[in-house]
């Protein structure tokens, strides 16, 4: 019986070590034609189905991340929607309530999905809700108790708060697109 050490194979790789590897009818050098084709064959067979099987994996689990992201993407969608009609006016705390509606579904987002950045919306939207003119402000404008500089400031602020909310909107669903593509 041919005893080998790894020492003795990785040193001299003898002849009587590689058969006893091998085969005792294995040549030097080779293997065995009617070993090789079909152990080549089902490991390529092995790695192919492994692939395809951790990208079924990794797309079924991208397809349902998706779908748990799907309705606050609408969500913000339909907050770009109304921050885009806001900032064509100069708005009112009246004009605010479906706004106030949508922050609130933004952060109960937030609580849902701590992971996305959509403490930086919420901020951006408070900041712009802080910056709105008060209901009776042409009266007050009229009356002389406002200055006409403070109603311009409010309004370059909520002009600045809009920009940045719509920034942050769109960092967040391009976190989202890129988490689910």
């Amino acid at each position: 019986m041919n005893h080998c050490s790894a020492s003795q194979l990785a040193e001299n790789a003898s002849s009587s070590c590689t058969r006893l590897i091998l085969g005792s009818d294995a040549s030097q050098g080779t293997f065995p034609s009617t070993w090789t084709w079909p152990a080549v064959i089902g490991l390529a067979a092995l790695l192919t189905s492994t692939y395809f099987s951790v990208d079924q994996i990794r797309k079924s689990k991208r397809a349902k991340q998706a779908k748990r992201f799907q309705p606050d993407y609408e969500l913000l969608d339909e907050t770009v929607v109304l921050l885009d009609k806001l900032a064509g006016t100069t708005a009112q705390k009246a004009d605010l309530t479906k706004l106030g509606e949508l922050l609130s579904r933004i952060k109960q987002a937030e609580r849902r999905f701590p992971d996305l950045p959509l403490g930086t919306v919420v901020a951006h939207i408070d900041t712009y809700r802080k910056t709105s003119l008060p209901d009776d402000f042409q009266r007050k404008l009229t009356g002389k108790r406002i200055l006409l500089d403070d109603l311009l400031d409010l309004s370059r602020q909520q002009g600045a708060a809009i920009a940045n909310a719509l920034a942050a909107i769109s960092a967040v669903q391009n976190e989202i697109d890129r988490r689910t593509n």
